[in-house]
């Protein structure tokens, strides 16, 4: 029996899973600069996913292929653009240690 993958939404993982969803044949060159990220930095997330059996790497040098092996992938957490922003007060906390007249001024 086999289980659906889980990957972290927002992820480099996740982002290069979807676009393989997406789009097939890719090389790790056009991967890298749909992804913004350095073609060194996804050749590792690559090799990972590789061992783990999700994808597959095909070629030589500057034209390695990435291919999707497994299509039984779910995506769990929040976009991180849709993540709202958390709102602050400006105004500090009154320290219990200070005096409240200006005796000590």
């Amino acid at each position: 029996m086999d289980m659906t993958l889980m990957f972290e939404n927002g992820t480099l993982e996740a982002r290069l899973l979807k676009l393989l969803l997406k789009e097939i044949p890719i090389t790790v060159k056009e991967a890298a600069r749909e992804l913004k990220v350095s073609e060194s930095k996804l050749r590792r997330i690559c090799k990972g996913l590789v061992s783990r059996g999700v994808i597959q790497m095909e070629g030589k040098d500057d034209h390695v292929y990435l291919r999707l092996i497994r299509k039984d992938i779910s995506f769990h957490g929040t976009n991180p653009s849709q993540q709202r922003a958390i709102k602050r007060k400006g105004r500090k906390k009154k320290k219990k240690d200070e005096p409240d007249s200006m005796m000590y001024a």
